[in-house]
């Protein structure tokens, strides 16, 4: 007789191979912050009203500062959990709340002069 669990209670069970999985995915889209936020600045310098910003102050973005620091501090915070978390499930879920985070935020970076 074979004490094995049912296939769907093992795949509900996480291993530690997927838990240094999740942390090492959200290190790699941590780092990977920085250049992306270069990229979307120099997509944003392409758009028509950057010249017109830059060199008059007119036709700049309305966007207060606000939303890009929120997003910012839920990566952040989000980036923390990820990595300090034992339990798979909540280092999932703190990686897409991540991911989505940084989205936004570069989201709002390239339509700085919109």
């Amino acid at each position: 007789m074979s004490h094995h669990a049912p296939a769907t209670v093992q795949s509900a069970v996480s291993s530690p191979a997927d838990g240094r999985r999740l942390r090492k995915l959200s290190l790699i889209w941590a780092a990977l912050l920085v250049p992306a936020t270069v990229l979307a600045g120099l997509v944003a310098l392409t758009a028509e009203n950057a010249g017109r910003c830059i060199a008059y102050g007119d036709g700049c973005g309305s966007t207060p500062g606000h939303p890009y620091v929120a997003s910012l501090v839920l990566a952040a915070l989000a980036f923390a959990l990820a990595q300090g978390t034992p339990r798979t499930a909540v280092g999932r879920v703190a990686f897409r709340v991540q991911f989505g985070a940084e989205a936004v935020f570069l989201t709002l970076v390239m339509t700085t002069f919109g």
